[in-house]
């Protein structure tokens, strides 16, 4: 089944029935893009995605845990990423761990802005391309805006740096990358919004000791998410989204499905 089918009748599913018991409308659960609102004090929220991509054949599944530390002022997560790169890969294979601290430093009724710093661990085997082997530096600064009661809109901008990484030939050189990505949300219901994402990033890699080449990809993701209550402090949020490439992406004709799953509880 094609990802816009399968995009298709999600949108159906969703739509074939309300759900309202969603206290207010749903925030910080954008697949692609960070929105700048940290987790409320005694919140923690767990999220897993699954990303799959074609013709390469790529699985990429991730898991993330953020905790207010000790409120929504300071945020501290971590992210377990896992790989399927390689066809001949009978599983997937664990890649470089970022340990996160984001700081709400602004949030008003309309805006909020939210910079994060990470701490990339080099947790993933370099001579598989799943790690650089070294310990990297990454910044993301992310600015969420209400527009209006039905719209709202999300921008990132940040670099990672990974000084004498290796490739999969213990060649190391300095590598310098970038992202930018900005989203459009339609807020149909408080528990039900389409979203429309667009992720541009780019990330050196070693060919050669002191000598890199740039790789980069561009996408535009179209999807919806939905959220439900299981008690009164847990909120659950699927959701899914095509990804499209545009631009070289869309030359190399890369395609998929991303499938995000979020579980947000009040723990204390």
């Amino acid at each position: 089944m094609s990802s816009k089918i399968c995009l298709l009748v999600f949108l159906f599913v969703m739509g074939a029935y309300d759900r309202a018991s969603a206290a207010e409308a749903i925030k910080d659960n954008s697949f692609l893009i960070e929105e700048a609102y940290n987790q409320e004090a005694g919140v923690v929220q767990f999220v897993q995605t699954v990303q799959y991509l074609e013709p390469s054949e790529e699985w990429a599944y991730t898991l993330s845990v953020e905790v207010p530390v000790p409120d929504q002022s300071h945020q501290l997560s971590f992210a377990v990423p896992l790989f399927k790169q390689d066809v001949r890969d009978s599983q997937l294979q664990a890649g470089d761990l970022l340990l996160n601290y984001r700081y709400q430093l602004f949030e008003n009724e309309f805006v909020a802005m939210a910079p994060r710093f990470s701490l990339i661990l080099p947790t993933g085997d370099h001579k598989k391309e799943y790690g650089s082997d070294v310990f990297g530096f990454q910044f993301n600064h992310s600015i969420s805006i209400e527009l209006t009661k039905d719209w709202a809109t999300h921008w990132n901008l940040g670099f990672t740096y990974l000084p004498d990484a290796k490739n999969a030939n213990d060649e190391t050189a300095h590598l310098f990358g970038y992202n930018f990505g900005a989203s459009l949300i339609y807020i149909s219901s408080a528990s039900t919004q389409v979203l429309f994402e667009f992720l541009s990033s780019s990330q050196e890699q070693v060919t050669a000791p002191d000598s890199k080449q740039n790789v980069s990809s561009y996408f535009f993701a179209p999807g919806v998410r939905t959220a439900f209550k299981v008690g009164k402090e847990t909120e659950i949020v699927p959701g899914l989204a095509a990804l499209l490439g545009v631009g070289p992406s869309a030359v190399n004709h890369e395609r998929g499905l991303f499938v995000y799953f979020s579980i947000e509880s009040r723990l204390w």
